[in-house]
């Protein structure tokens, strides 16, 4: 099949649209399938990083002057221009497909529904928050969601069981289960995402230098806007390690006992090897898994504003149920979703067009 994916990566976006879909990109490359990607040229893009992966990458135009977004909630903001135009773009680079796959809280039903009539292909859409869509498939992996969220879908998979995560993940999931309570010195990851606008990164490591007996990792990206101020802090501190980059999350994960970062994608990685965490929000659309993952008791939810006064008392609490918060973690999510997608699709692809 010729697969087009169509995802955004910027500093307001963030990385994690295209980082699942990359997982997912992979999985689909193993099979023999063409996989593409057609990304907006934008300051915080990927284009350059998922090109390394080894993928093509059909760049849409940047949009100048950069358009601003109105809070971390302005969607069509992200997407730089109206849905229309993108649409048009997007034809302008894409002349055929099989399958268009959508990963970006702008791009719904009306998008799709132009894709679909110009290409005469089929529609598979990655979301979280419930939207409308023209699309024969739906993977939606938050924590709680139900096929009921997408009434009008015929096949949707919904839940952490399709969390699209790298086969890593699954192959550690078992030796997770091995975790032992932290006594002595306690081994935090701090990873807020790629980008952190706020910079919650470096507020979590001045509260962390007040406590003995830690060492921290913190993974930060070099296209974050913050990069050199929270480099710069790590240096002074002989406990605390800042890398850029890691080509193996998973095993990243299992060498740290506390996890602290914000309740995105990477929820379902911390769960799939029992880190009991800290989640702090830092946008609109995670405030629903937020809470869900607290109601879960998987992870202590501090906000970005109270981190100065709370997120101290939230560490200590958190260590003192670490086995309670470690095994409900591991019961969340086995690591198997990309397999479990991978296995639909296949099924999709081999039955007939109306299967859907």
């Amino acid at each position: 099949m010729n697969i087009i994916i169509r995802a955004d990566a910027s500093i307001h976006i963030g990385s994690g649209h295209v980082m699942r879909c990359l997982v997912l990109a992979e999985a689909l490359l193993e099979k023999a399938h063409s996989v593409s990607f057609v990304c907006r040229s934008q300051p915080g893009d990927m284009i350059n990083f998922i090109q390394e992966r080894g993928f093509d990458v059909f760049s849409l135009d940047e949009i100048i002057p950069v358009i601003q977004p109105q809070g971390s909630a302005d969607y069509l903001g992200w997407l730089q221009c109206s849905i229309e135009e993108d649409a048009s773009a997007f034809l302008l680079k894409i002349k055929s497909a099989d399958i268009v796959i959508t990963d970006h809280y702008a791009i719904g039903k009306e998008w799709q529904s132009i894709i679909r009539k110009q290409l005469d292909c089929r529609i598979m859409a990655i979301d979280d928050l419930e939207r409308k869509h023209d699309a024969d498939l739906v993977i939606d992996q938050t924590f709680g969601r139900n096929k009921k969220s997408y009434p009008n879908i015929s096949r949707a998979l919904t839940g952490t069981q399709y969390a699209l995560l790298n086969p890593n993940f699954s192959v550690l999931h078992e030796l997770a289960y091995q975790r032992v309570v932290p006594l002595e010195s306690i081994r935090v990851l701090v990873s807020m995402g790629g980008i952190d606008l706020p910079n919650a990164t470096l507020l979590v490591l001045k509260q962390l230098s007040k406590l003995d007996n830690i060492t921290v990792t913190v993974l930060l990206s070099t296209r974050a806007p913050h990069y050199i101020s929270v480099n710069s802090f790590c240096q002074t501190k002989s406990n605390i390690k800042h890398i850029g980059f890691v080509s193996n999350m998973a095993q990243e994960m299992m060498k740290h006992d506390v996890s602290i970062g914000a309740p995105g994608a990477t929820s379902w990685e911390r769960a799939c090897l029992g880190l009991p965490s800290i989640i702090i929000p830092l946008a609109e659309n995670q405030r629903e898994i937020c809470e869900r993952l607290v109601e879960a008791k998987v992870a202590v939810k501090v906000n970005v504003n109270d981190i100065d006064d709370q997120l101290i008392n939230a560490f200590c609490d958190l260590l003192k149920s670490w086995g309670y918060y470690h095994q409900n973690n591991l019961s969340l999510c086995d690591g198997k979703g990309t397999l479990r997608v991978m296995t639909a699709i296949e099924k999709w692809n081999n039955e007939s067009n109306d299967y859907l």
